[in-house]
């Protein structure tokens, strides 16, 4: 059974909670090599700047040493001890450290943003963001360094590519208890493993970290970490004793974050590196291995939480009939239908999400009648919840669905229902603002409002994303007269969503204000483009690149924007178009619809189809893109998918063997690991195929040429190559096949 926090542990954390509120005093001097830009951030340990080395001619992170009341020392000795462990490790996915001295540390400038900043509907892209971090503490703990902090703050997001930064409570696996803070309790309470809480700095492992890996994932996905709350040693009593909430948003992450979230290190990942390769699995579409924890260990545990307390429940048990049967049992109807409700709620507002991100994928397609047909669905079953339970925030995903469908008169009503009901709930009064920020000129009653509503903060379990509040900045400061000042906020919102609809009237608006009509004009044009269907062009003339991961997808697509001049928007524009339409085949075949799904994939084909035509025509026949000629046969293999779950194996079979015989010919041209890559899944495809029939040696045969495959792929590739981790797992899985082939 887990300890109680001593009292002594909770007073000296206290102690540091309460010095931790004093007001750091100015940093000692830099030497003149470094010229401070802005400040980044500043904290307990120190200032954080952006500087410029002259030495060395680039920009960087300069973190200064600053002390606080009776705490000099201490801090130094942190700061030291940062530098000592940071500066050993070089890993793609941890800051590096250029230079350290007792007084600073300069380190890699990461131009990034909190892991749990990126929108939780992003599951996907979260989750390879914990791996990749996952990955990076391996080789931490490989070189024999345990970080300690592990917590959203500090895995910071550049892109797609994530950093471990930090390592300022980091500890050396060797040392003893001398490196934890006074009173033995290191890290941030809601993200600090049980072992920490209690201030047992010798038991603090390398599973310890994979701990607040998995509290980490929880927060990204529920909005708020396990555990949470402002009493602090309540809360670390919490972290101590009570067992996590469900994360409730998929069976086999459950497995995984329940599993790094276990009270005992020994029932968690071995390392890190297992965690990274369970949720390698999730991707990838396999069974995790995380399994829930036996009966017996739950009842064992359950027994020794209330062991203390049985003796008092038999003495009481007789007085509390009565009082169950009047009091308790209506109590508990109530919270029955209270949790379901809750539950009911939950599923509502992953509907919605849903809803909102097909319905914009829809639009970016120009099928507005499909997205209106989504859309409606949406509104259709809110509006049932809410005849049924009254809750503000499912008025106000409502108020979304119709706003996103056109009725905005509708949007505001559930707006004005939803503040009402909940005046707490800062998104609906920050979708109130925008919707009223949506005029060019509102009147001065609903301007001030506007803005008042667009500076409240976000909800705890805010759907906002950051594009959402860059938004609303920029429809602020146009507001408030400084139309110039939007205009480059607003640019940061198209270079980040450049089919962002709603910002590009807004530029009009500003463009206009700023008495540059042209431009204003030009915007307002490019608005009812994108609505109408045009936006993959502008798409592809701003931002220049292809998306390359997608859920549910096993084959490796190819970013080849950049192979292509500025004379070949349309070639962009068309491949974009086809891996849109390669997303909604993959989402259809993910509900059910097999039908919708062949239909979508066959138009990605003609698209690509349309896209290499177009090239060869361009070019004279004299440049070949391997990169769309690789994104047309996973086309195709998706395709073999389909048409087999329809029971059409000649045509499945019909497209498998196009598929080959591209990526055969893709060989000789480029040498992109994608390519074996998915001569490997194809390969695999036929193996299970022919395993399925019985026959063991063209199952082996086919087995063995996946797994060469696969070895090319990761021979060739780059060691950043994003599809490494899975390539590491589909080779697995090539010898697994092989060896049941020959059994």
């Amino acid at each position: 059974m887990s300890e109680p926090l001593s009292e002594r542990a909770r007073q000296r954390l206290l102690a540091m909670a309460a010095d931790g509120d004093a007001a750091p005093v100015a940093p000692g001097p830099v030497p003149e090599r470094y010229e401070l830009l802005r400040e980044l951030g500043r904290g307990g340990m120190g200032v954080v700047y952006e500087a410029f080395d002259h030495q060395l001619g680039r920009r960087c992170a300069l973190k200064t040493f600053v002390a606080g009341r009776g705490h000099g020392d201490e801090l130094r000795r942190r700061l030291e001890r940062e530098a000592q462990a940071a500066a050993r490790l070089r890993h793609p996915h941890i800051a590096a450290v250029h230079d350290a001295t007792a007084d600073y540390i300069s380190m890699q400038l990461v131009d990034g943003v909190p892991i749990d900043t990126v929108h939780r509907s992003e599951r996907r892209l979260l989750v390879e963001l914990v791996r990749d971090a996952a990955h990076a503490l391996q080789h931490a703990h490989d070189q024999g360094v345990v970080h300690r902090d592990v917590k959203p703050s500090n895995l910071l997001v550049e892109g797609r590519h994530v950093y471990v930064v930090d390592f300022g409570l980091a500890k050396a696996a060797a040392t003893d208890a001398s490196w934890s803070l006074p009173g033995g309790v290191v890290g941030t309470p809601g993200f600090m493993a049980p072992e920490q809480a209690r201030g047992a700095a010798a038991e603090v492992s390398a599973r310890s970290d994979v701990y607040g890996l998995g509290a980490t994932l929880f927060a990204c996905l529920r909005g708020a970490p396990p555990f949470a709350g402002d009493d602090l040693p309540a809360l670390l009593r919490a972290v101590i004793e009570d067992e996590p909430p469900r994360l409730g948003v998929d069976r086999d992450l459950d497995l995984v974050v329940g599993k790094c979230l276990a009270k005992e290190p020994m029932q968690r990942y071995a390392s890190a590196g297992e965690l990274a390769a369970d949720l390698e699995r999730w991707l990838c579409g396999e069974p995790v291995l995380a399994r829930a924890p036996s009966w017996w260990y739950r009842l064992q545990k359950r027994l020794q939480r209330q062991r203390s307390l049985w003796r008092a429940a038999a003495v009481a048990a007789l007085a509390s009939v009565a009082l169950v049967a009047v009091v308790v049992v209506p109590w508990l109807l109530r919270e029955s239908a209270a949790r379901t409700a809750a539950s009911e709620a939950v599923e509502v507002a992953d509907h919605a999400a849903t809803v909102l991100r097909d319905a914009a994928v829809y639009f970016r397609l120009g099928d507005n009648e499909s997205a209106h047909q989504v859309l409606d669905g949406g509104i259709g079953s809110t509006r049932e919840f809410l005849s049924r339970h009254e809750v503000p925030r499912a008025r106000y995903l409502l108020s979304r669905l119709l706003r996103a469908r056109g009725r905005t008169d509708d949007a505001r009503s559930e707006l004005d229902r939803a503040v009402a009901g909940d005046p707490a709930l800062g998104d609906a009064r920050f979708e109130r603002g925008l919707l009223l920020a949506a005029a060019a000129e509102p009147e001065p009653a609903a301007r001030a409002q506007a803005i008042a509503d667009l500076a409240v903060a976000p909800d705890p379990r805010s759907v906002l994303t950051s594009v959402d509040r860059l938004f609303g900045r920029g429809q602020s400061l146009r507001l408030c007269g400084e139309p110039a000042a939007a205009m480059a906020v607003l640019r940061e919102v198209l270079a980040l969503d450049p089919l962002h609809v709603p910002a590009r009237v807004a530029m009009a608006h500003a463009a206009i204000a700023a008495g540059d009509d042209e431009l204003g004009r030009y915007y307002s044009a490019s608005a009812v483009d994108c609505y109408s269907g045009y936006g993959p062009l502008y798409a592809a003339r701003e931002r220049r690149a292809l998306p390359t991961t997608m859920l549910g997808l096993e084959p490796a697509l190819v970013d080849f924007a950049r192979e292509l001049g500025d004379d070949e928007d349309l070639v962009l524009t068309l491949a974009q178009r086809a891996l849109l339409h390669l997303r909604r085949a993959l989402r259809f075949a993910g509900d059910g619809d097999g039908a919708a799904a062949r239909t979508a994939i066959t138009a990605a084909i003609a698209d690509h189809d349309t896209a290499l035509a177009t090239r060869a025509m361009q070019s004279g026949g004299a440049a070949e893109l391997p990169g769309a000629g690789n994104n047309r046969a996973v086309c195709r293999l998706v395709a073999a998918q389909l048409f087999a779950a329809a029971g059409d194996g000649a045509g499945a079979a019909a497209e498998r063997t196009q598929a080959i015989a591209e990526l055969e010919r893709l060989l000789a041209l480029a040498p992109l690991p994608e390519v074996p890559f998915n001569l490997g899944i194809a390969e695999l495809q036929v193996a299970a195929i022919e395993l399925g029939l019985g026959r063991a040696a063209a199952a082996a045969a086919r087995g063995q040429a996946a797994h060469r495959w696969f070895e090319q792929a990761l021979a060739v590739a780059a060691p950043d190559w994003p599809h490494a981790a899975a390539g590491r797992a589909k080779l697995a899985a090539a010898a697994a096949l092989l060896a049941t082939a020959r059994r």
